[in-house]
C-alpha cells in the first residue's frame, strides 16, 4: 500500500510534516510519498524531526487556470456565500467575499458577483461545479498532474488542506485515475466560507458539528464519505517530552519563573488592524501588578514592527518571537518543529490567553486554560469593527456555553485577568465543553492515529 500526502501550501507543515502521521504510515508497513510545494529546507526540518523515517519526495507544482473554469469557481465562490448567509440568516458569511486588487480583478469580480448571484440554491452550484470539473478535465494541469499521479503511483492521494484550486485538480485527476481520495478539512471556520473546490473519495473533520456542517453546505457530499478524527493541531499538546520545566521554559525566554504570564497572541493586520491598540491598553492596566507578565506571541506570517512602540513603553511585555522561516510571500513562511514546543509550553506555563477571536483560545484548553477575547471598538469610524468580527459563523460554536471569557472595555481588563488568574474556574466555564465541541477527543488515540488508522482501513 501507498499513500501520498499532497501539502500544496504551508499550511498543511505543523499538522502533517511534523505531527505523527508518516512515522506511524511507516510502522505500518505503508510506503509514503509527500507530493509538495514547499521549500526544500522544510523537509529537511521533517527529515530531521524523524531521521528514520523514510519517504518519496516529489514537486507539486502551480498552473495559471485556464479563465472559464476560474471564471466559473469565483461565481460558485460568491452564490455560496450568499446562499450560506442567507442560510444561516448571517449577512457577515459575505464578508469572504474578498476584492481583488487590479482593475482585471476588479472587472472578474463584478461579473462573477453578477452572474454568481443567479445560483440561488445548492443544487444549481453544484451543477455550475460540474461544468467546472468538465473544463478542468481540457486543462494542461490536469493532464500534468495525472502523469506525475502515474508516476508517484499511489493507493490513495490524501490532501492536507482542502482549499487550494490546484489541488482540487490534482484530485480530480487522481479520482479519474482510479485512486482513492481523501480531503482534510482544515479548519474550524472554513466550512460556512464555501471553499472546497474539490470533491474525494473521503472527508476527514474535526468533530460531529463540522460534520454537520459539511452535509449543510455540501448536500452532494453523502454522510457515510465523512470521517470524525479531530485534528492533529492539538496531538503535540498530549506529548509529555515536549514540555519543558517552568524555570528551563523561563530561562530559554527572558522570562520571570516567579510570576504570573499573560499570553497575548497577535493577529495580522488584516485580521485585526488595532491589535496594538488593544496590547497597549493590557499593558496600561497591568503595569502597577507587579506578579504579572504578559507574553506577547506576534502571527507568525508577519513582522511585528507595528507593536514596536508599545513594547518599548511596557518592558514587562515580553515577546516570544515565533520560531518560523520567514518568507517573501505568506505561504512562503513555515516553522520549525521548534515552534511547536514553544506553543505547547506557553499554552501549559501561561495561566490564560487574550486576544482577538483567535484559535489559540482552543490551544490553551486542551490544558484546561481559559481564553479571554477582547470586544470593545477603538475606532468606530474605522471600516473594521471588533463587534462584526464576533458575528461571524464560527463563533455561534459558543451558543449555550461559557465557552471564553470577554473584555468588553477598558475598565475591564485588570478584574478579568484577575478573575482568571486567581479563580479560572469561574470564568469561560464551559471552556471545555467548547472544546469537546469543535474537537473531538479521545484519550485513548490521537488524531494521527485515527487518521493512519483509517487511511489503512480504507484502503482494503
Amino acid at each position: 500500500m501507498k499513500v501520498c500526502l499532497l501539502i500544496p501550501d504551508g499550511i498543511g507543515i505543523r499538522n502533517y510534516l511534523y505531527s505523527d502521521i508518516i512515522p506511524l504510515l511507516c510502522e505500518s508497513k505503508v510506503d509514503v510519498a509527500v507530493w509538495h510545494s514547499l521549500d526544500p529546507s522544510v523537509m529537511k526540518e521533517a527529515e530531521r524531526l524523524n531521521p528514520h523515517t523514510v519517504f518519496e519526495n516529489y514537486e507539486f507544482k502551480f498552473y495559471k487556470e485556464d479563465p472559464l473554469p476560474r471564471f466559473l469557481r469565483d461565481c460558485v465562490g460568491f452564490a455560496r456565500l450568499k446562499v450560506n448567509a442567507k442560510m444561516e440568516n448571517n449577512p457577515t458569511i459575505l464578508d469572504n467575499w474578498l476584492p481583488k486588487k487590479n482593475l482585471k480583478g476588479k472587472v472578474s469580480n463584478f461579473f462573477a458577483e453578477k452572474v454568481g448571484g443567479t445560483f440561488a440554491d445548492l443544487d444549481k452550484i453544484t451543477k455550475v461545479d460540474t461544468i467546472i470539473q468538465h473544463q478542468h478535465r481540457k486543462s494542461a494541469a490536469y493532464r500534468k498532474y495525472k502523469a506525475d499521479l502515474r508516476k508517484i503511483n499511489p493507493d490513495i492521494l490524501f490532501c492536507t488542506h482542502q482549499r487550494e484550486p490546484n489541488a482540487g485538480v490534482a484530485m480530480l485527476a487522481a479520482q479519474d485515475l482510479g485512486i482513492k481520495t481523501v480531503a482534510a478539512i482544515f479548519s474550524w471556520d472554513n466550512l460556512p466560507k464555501g471553499r472546497l473546490p474539490m470533491r474525494a473519495t473521503s472527508y476527514l473533520v474535526w468533530s460531529a458539528y463540522m460534520e454537520k456542517e459539511l452535509l449543510k453546505y455540501f448536500p452532494d457530499i453523502n454522510q457515510d464519505d465523512i470521517q470524525i478524527v479531530g485534528t492533529p493541531q492539538f496531538d503535540f499538546y498530549a506529548k509529555q517530552d515536549l514540555i519543558k520545566s517552568r524555570e528551563e521554559f523561563a530561562e530559554e525566554n527572558g522570562l520571570d519563573p516567579n510570576k504570573r504570564w499573560i499570553c497575548y497572541s497577535g493577529d495580522d493586520s488584516l485580521t485585526s488592524p488595532h491589535d496594538p491598540i488593544y496590547l497597549n491598553d493590557l499593558g496600561k492596566a497591568l503595569q502597577e501588578e507587579k506578579d504579572i507578565q504578559v507574553l506577547f506571541r506576534p502571527v507568525p506570517v508577519e513582522g511585528f514592527e507595528r507593536y514596536t512602540a508599545v513594547l518599548s513603553n511596557y518592558p514587562f511585555i515580553k515577546t516570544l518571537v515565533p520560531k518560523w522561516k520567514q518568507g517573501e510571500f505568506w505561504n512562503k513562511f513555515f516553522p520549525y518543529p521548534e515552534d511547536i514546543a514553544v506553543l505547547v509550553n506557553l499554552a501549559f506555563h501561561a495561566d490564560v490567553v487574550v486576544n482577538v477571536g483567535s484559535t489559540m483560545a482552543l490551544d490553551f484548553s486542551q490544558f484546561d486554560k481559559p481564553g479571554i477575547f477582547v470586544n470593545y471598538e477603538v475606532a468606530p469610524e474605522h471600516p473594521w469593527s471588533i463587534k462584526r468580527v464576533y458575528k461571524f459563523q464560527h463563533f455561534r460554536t459558543f451558543e449555550d456555553l461559557d465557552a471564553v471569557g470577554w473584555i468588553n472595555s477598558t475598565d475591564e481588563i485588570l478584574p478579568t485577568i484577575r478573575k482568571a488568574i486567581d479563580t479560572p474556574s469561574q470564568i469561560a466555564t464551559d471552556r471545555l465543553k467548547w472544546r469537546d465541541r469543535i474537537v473531538f477527543q479521545d484519550q485513548k488515540s490521537s488524531a494521527s492515529i485515527r487518521i493512519v488508522d483509517f487511511m489503512i482501513n480504507t484502503s482494503t
